[in-house]
């Protein structure tokens, strides 16, 4: 099967994965997510809840709790309304276990307009607004008289949250648990590293001078392989040339060509810094013993 000829399907699954290092892995796989991928790695090791979403548009991806997706009054569920990159993806992340710290279980990959659907026919309202006062004074009104205070009013709390019924919350619950199911069923199953692969096609294509026989990586990830003594490529427009370790602190990155890649013999290297950032962002101790490339170099 040649991998990069196949149309991706609607549904994607990867099944019993480790989810810290997929998600991190998307974040500079499928394109330059850095930025984005302390604050999402936290967020998926402190949730209280088996599942998490992720919304990657064009230049961000947003990770929270999945309930928040159907609350208007998140930023998730104002970020899957308002992206509007023909090419945005959700994922859905559902966690199945933790062995020393780690979380394990399947994700879903699907194009946004297909979550989109969903949120549109099960969003949640609230009934009301907790609020705190400055002086530490408790109080509760309606959302029709949250909605008609004035915007003092609002500035003038110390806290405030909107309220959902508990019965509302755990019939959603119950409701997506088997929505996932049904997805899960209609999904085309991929190993971890065959979507990834698929994804920073995509990337690579995007690339000024792309070449498709390497995968391309973000400045940052770049910097920081350089900086291990990992081989990196810049990619030019007579083709890809490899850069000294040097290159990480004499400001190479200011030139025109900020475009960098690593060859497929080297994605041993890049698992390696891809487990540490993550052991390092989710606060997990590392198993020295447990450590291995999770991949043998495919070909491409």
């Amino acid at each position: 099967m040649n991998l990069k000829q196949e149309p991706l399907p609607q549904i994607h699954l990867v099944r019993d994965t480790d989810l810290g290092v997929f998600a991190y892995e998307l974040h500079i796989l499928a394109g330059d997510f850095l930025r984005d991928s302390e604050y999402n790695l936290r967020t998926l090791a402190t949730n209280t809840g088996a599942d998490s979403i992720a919304v990657m548009g064009k230049n961000h991806m947003w990770l929270s709790d999945a309930l928040l997706a159907y609350c208007p009054s998140a930023e998730l569920y104002r970020t899957a309304a308002m992206t509007e990159y023909p090419g945005a993806r959700a994922f859905l992340f559902h966690t199945e276990r933790k062995e020393d710290g780690r979380l394990y279980g399947d994700v879903l990959m699907m194009g946004l307009d297909t979550l989109r659907q969903d949120i549109e026919r099960n969003t949640l309202y609230p009934y009301g607004v907790s609020m705190e006062y400055r002086d530490g004074t408790k109080a509760e009104v309606a959302i029709e008289k949250w909605e008609s205070m004035e915007l003092c009013e609002k500035d003038a709390l110390k806290t405030w949250r909107y309220l959902y019924a508990p019965e509302q919350v755990t019939e959603w619950q119950y409701r997506y648990s088997n929505r996932f199911s049904q997805w899960k069923e209609q999904a085309f199953s991929y190993m971890p590293q065959d979507l990834e692969e698929r994804l920073n096609v995509e990337y690579m294509e995007e690339a000024q001078n792309p070449d498709t026989d390497m995968y391309r990586i973000p400045l940052g990830t770049a910097k920081q392989m350089l900086l291990d003594g990992g081989p990196v490529y810049r990619l030019f427009p007579g083709g890809p040339e490899k850069l000294l370790p040097i290159a990480a602190v004499t400001g190479l990155w200011y030139e025109n060509y900020r475009e960098f890649a690593v060859t497929p013999e080297d994605l041993g290297a890049l698992d390696r810094l891809v487990r540490r950032e993550t052991d390092r962002i989710m606060g997990i101790r590392p198993q020295h013993d447990k450590l291995q490339e999770r991949r043998p170099s495919p070909e491409r």
